[in-house]
């Protein structure tokens, strides 16, 4: 019986088996510290033998053909080293080396496709190893091995065309660490890149011009490129044919040429295209410049209209890589006539091939805006005259503008003019509404926070430019048909229509809105825009644009007459003190807005400047004594019909004219506004307050207190015994009336819709033959109404129904307009309550300023708007908040704090809402601390609260809260510690 043969134990070094294994790992560090103690275990002091070199070296070579993990990575880096460690040993020769790596990776029959594929990109991986470890340029002059390794390379470039680009990316990496001092190297490259026809390949050209640049004394074929080289101007063309791969590329010179094929398309853009680009942007390069080869290779080329997808995407890829880094000067060359024919066709629809790329594009556009806001005028510049549709969908111009700093606003708006006049189309509507997105971006432009608010040049230059752009084709443009008469710039085209000017019209306004409030000088663009409408009627008095309302010649006379007065109020200002500046500005500025409301067509107009010339000869420059008075009422009869328009315009107008004229005010003023407060909020109080504010023309009429129905007041009352106070109860009864009724008239509108419902629903029925909705539930179910009709009589039925429902419109259209009457006097409450807040602010130790807490008192008891009751109510506070302890007004204040004292503890008697409790206590306070404040007695104000305290409990029907006077001793408490003076007075 035989007997098996004894297997010979295998020796297994298990430190190199995990040293290979770690050099395959996806984590650098890793990979790094295995190839750090292979090189250790196999270096020259360790003193390996030829066999063990030989298998590291093999092994080496053979991992670079796996594909697993990191293998080629962690392989390639340790082939490096360990040639580069005996390169002066003589121990591993370049040529053996480049022996080894053939026969290793060779690819023999009966490989699948993709261990075929790892072992050409192992040994592409191994030449690259060989030339970085320089082992090759050590011989004495010697460049057989260089020329071996180029001949492998090269025959990988032909053989496999996947792999042409990274043969060529080798050797280019390869140039700028070759030995300066030996050019052979360089030349014999060159030489290999003629003879194997690569010369007119993306890779031939990169390699062609990194030898050119890097070694200039090389000698290079003349017969390949015009000039030597690729760059040339006369083969831009052929370049941008090589370098996007295209079909039509030359026919090749030889046979050779003829058999190199193209490879498939990579989405990733090619190399040669950096390596061109760069060498272009240097401005001592003598051939084609960066802006005609950009457009013959990548705008005509790329995104040409007859160009695939796949170019396109390439386009977008470069544009998106330069728009990034180009310098400024050049980067109005990117935006192309076809890239931006091509952006607008793949931003049309979420459903193009290159919509997400395109959307992409615009987001580096903005990004590099953000960067350097001054280049943000010159994207404006092209991407302006993309669709309408596509600029409002996207809104990148917004989005540009938003980050842009003066400068490119400048160079915007320039743009947008030129834009306006020539919008870039001949049709009527889209050129309607191009000019209308081209409004709203110069309006935005005016809102920029970049754009500060003081009078510094640049500010002021842009926002004078869209003021007068604005203007000029609001209001100077011809309609079609007519001869221009602008002045100001070339004539548009197509004709602005009239819509469009009125649009105009409203952005003018929109601008002068804010800049009135945004500007350091309120009254600087609204005399602007004026003074551009004077010098049109100086230039062309044939012309007048008054023409239309003014037959006469009144209303051009009237304009005449205040801009005279405009003109003697800037001579003025300019030698005036700060104060009286500000006086004069703000008749500046009502004059010049009230002109311009003229060239609108506004009739009342006309009327308000009338009055600002009484106005101003009165508060200004009065003559006679008493005059300010009457000026100050006419003031404010034009204020309030200012706010009284539902313009915003016309709100900050009054506002800043107001604060500005607080100082003149006088108690007939206050009154007027105090009537405001008192009216009833429905359709009859509309009427009265707004025909009062229409026909009213100089002056104020006396307030007639007849016409409201008194309720008699307790004689017992003694605090109400002073004509005064009479007045000021019989204002408040009247308001509780009119909210009363107020609220009266709420609940007949409520019960007149029931009715109205009721009324309508019987008419149906009775049109339609049938019982109304209430019958109809009652009826037996079993009953039917149902009948046959013929034509005639549906005729008929439809007349009824008609009928039926015109009388239901109208029911309805009158409802409405109630609802609107309410709206319209609760607007114009709150807008005068705004314009009382600058009062409080600027005057609350003005004695006149006591006269304002009834009547809000009243107003927040009365109203039936919430809007309107906290914003008196916020008056109230605001006014207790300002005045303070340490504040001395006059002497005659203090009688004047001793009757509001009273009115209010009688006021907070009354029946009202938790925000009436709380601003009756407000109020009592502030009237205390004026007291106080001007040596009153602190004894009278406790037996006020003592009197109201002693009602509240004796009188049922009283509303006061303890809140009421929890107020006054919290309050008392804590001031009582900051008044030394007082505290002798308390003690005693």
């Amino acid at each position: 019986m035989s007997k098996k043969r004894r297997r010979e134990p295998i020796s297994v070094d298990a430190r190199a088996v995990e040293i290979y294994e770690d050099l395959a790992n996806e984590n650098e560090e890793i990979r790094l510290k295995a190839a750090e103690a292979l090189l250790l275990k196999v270096s020259p002091e360790t003193s390996p033998s030829s066999e063990e070199l030989e298998k590291v070296l093999k092994r080496l070579i053979r991992g670079l053909c796996s594909g697993r993990k990191a293998a080629r990575i962690g392989f390639s880096i340790a082939l490096t080293e360990l040639l580069a460690q005996y390169s002066h040993l003589q121990r591993l020769p370049s040529s053996h080396v480049i022996t080894v790596l053939e026969q290793q990776t060779v690819a023999s029959g009966g490989l699948s496709g993709q261990e075929e594929r790892d072992h050409y990109l192992g040994r592409l991986f191994g030449a690259e190893a060989i030339i970085k470890s320089e082992v090759l340029f050590l011989t004495d002059g010697s460049s057989e091995d260089w020329n071996l390794i180029l001949d492998l390379i090269f025959e990988l470039a032909l053989k496999k065309t996947w792999l042409r680009e990274e043969c060529g990316w080798v050797l280019y990496t390869a140039i700028g660490s070759l030995n300066v001092a030996s050019p052979k190297y360089v030349q014999d490259l060159v030489n290999k890149l003629q003879s194997r026809g690569l010369s007119k390949t993306p890779e031939g050209v990169a390699l062609w011009i990194a030898a050119s640049s890097t070694y200039p004394g090389i000698h290079l074929p003349q017969d390949i490129w015009h000039g030597g080289s690729p760059l040339d101007r006369k083969e831009r063309a052929n370049l941008a044919k090589i370098l996007k791969e295209s079909s039509s590329q030359d026919e090749p010179r030889n046979a050779q040429e003829k058999r190199i094929n193209r490879g498939s398309w990579t989405p990733r853009l090619h190399y040669c295209w950096d390596v061109v680009f760069a060498t272009l942007l240097k401005d001592e390069f003598p051939y084609v410049r960066f802006k005609e080869f950009w457009s013959e290779a990548v705008d005509n080329g790329l995104f040409a209209a007859s160009a695939s997808d796949e170019r396109k995407y390439w386009g977008f890829l470069l544009f998106q890589k330069y728009v990034q880094t180009l310098p400024a000067t050049s980067l109005k060359v990117l935006f192309g006539t076809n890239f931006l024919r091509c952006l607008t066709n793949q931003l049309a629809s979420s459903e193009r091939y290159l919509n997400r790329l395109a959307e992409k594009s615009l987001k580096f556009i903005y990004s590099r805006v953000e960067l350097e806001p001054q280049i943000a005028g010159i994207v404006v510049e092209k991407l302006i005259r993309l669709p309408l549709d596509i600029l409002r969908k996207t809104k990148i111009i917004d989005k540009l503008l938003a980050q842009s700093d003066p400068t490119a606003l400048e160079k915007t708006v320039h743009e947008l003019k030129c834009f306006m006049n020539r919008p870039g189309t001949t049709d009527a509507k889209l050129a309607a509404a191009t000019r209308q997105y081209t409004a709203d971006l110069l309006l935005a432009i005016i809102r920029s926070t970049h754009l500060t608010a003081e009078r510094d040049t640049t500010s002021v230059h842009i926002r004078t430019v869209i003021i007068k752009v604005l203007l000029e084709n609001a209001y100077f443009a011809s309609s079609s048909g007519e001869k221009d008469m602008r002045i100001l710039s070339e004539s548009p085209e197509p004709p602005l229509s009239d819509a469009t000017r009125e649009v105009l019209k409203s952005r003018l306004t929109s601008s002068l809105t804010h800049l009135i409030s945004a500007s350091g000088d309120p009254a600087l663009y609204p005399y602007i825009a004026t003074d551009s409408l004077m010098h049109w009627e100086d230039c062309n008095p044939a012309k007048s644009l008054l023409a239309a309302m003014d037959s006469t010649g009144v209303v051009r006379e009237s304009v005449r007459k205040s801009w005279k007065t405009v003109s003697r109020i800037v001579k003025e200002g300019n030698s005036a003190d700060e104060a009286r500046r500000r006086y004069l500005n703000a008749f500046k500025l009502l004059f010049s807005l009230t002109i311009l409301q003229v060239y609108n067509g506004d009739s009342d107009a006309v009327g308000i400047m009338d009055e600002l010339q009484i106005c101003y000869k009165t508060l200004v420059k009065p003559s006679v004594k008493g005059q300010d008075d009457e000026g100050s009422g006419v003031l404010v009869e034009i204020i309030l019909s200012l706010v009284s328009r539902p313009s915003l315009l016309f709100k900050r107008l009054a506002q800043q004219v107001f604060s500005v004229c607080t100082p003149v005010i006088s108690q007939a003023g206050l009154a007027s506004m105090i009537k405001v407060l008192e009216t009833r909020e429905n359709a009859s109080g509309q009427q009265e307050v707004f025909d009062e504010t229409d026909d009213n023309e100089i002056g104020i009429e006396a307030i007639d207190e007849d016409t409201s129905d008194v309720e008699m007041v307790d004689p017992k009352d003694n605090a109400l015994n002073s004509p005064l106070n009479i007045d000021r109860q019989k204002q408040i009864d009247s308001d509780l009336e009119d909210s009363l009724s107020n609220e009266e008239d709420d609940e007949d509108s409520a019960n007149e819709s029931d009715a109205e419902l009721a009324l309508f629903d019987a008419k149906l029925a009775q049109a339609l033959g049938t019982r109304s909705l209430d019958d109809d539930m009652a009826a037996d179910d079993g009953e039917s109404s149902d009948e046959d009709m013929d034509d005639d009589q549906m005729e008929a039925l439809d007349a009824q129904l008609e009928t039926v429902f015109r009388e239901r419109k109208k029911v309805t259209s009158k409802r409405n307009e109630k609802k609107d009457a309410k709206e319209n006097v609760v607007l114009f409450k709150s807008r005068v309550l705004e314009l009382l807040e600058i009062y409080i602010k600027h005057q609350h130790l003005n004695p006149l300023t006591l006269s304002l807490i009834l009547p809000l008192l009243a107003t927040i008891r009365t109203t039936s708007s919430k809007q309107v009751s906290e914003k008196a109510c916020n008056l109230i506070r605001e006014y207790s908040r300002l005045y303070r302890l340490k504040d001395q007004t006059q002497q005659s204040v203090l009688k004047e704090a001793r009757d509001v004292l009273v009115d209010v503890h009688n006021a907070v008697q009354k029946e009202g809402s938790n925000a009436y409790g709380t601003a009756c206590s407000q109020a009592s306070l502030l009237a205390a601390k004026m007291i106080i404040t001007n040596e009153g007695s602190v004894k009278e104000i406790l037996d006020q609260y003592k009197d109201s305290e002693l009602r509240c409990i004796e009188n049922p029907s009283s509303h006061v809260k303890t809140k009421f006077f929890l107020d006054w001793l919290t309050w008392w408490s804590s001031a009582r510690k900051s008044l030394p003076t007082l505290k002798k007075e308390d003690s005693t």
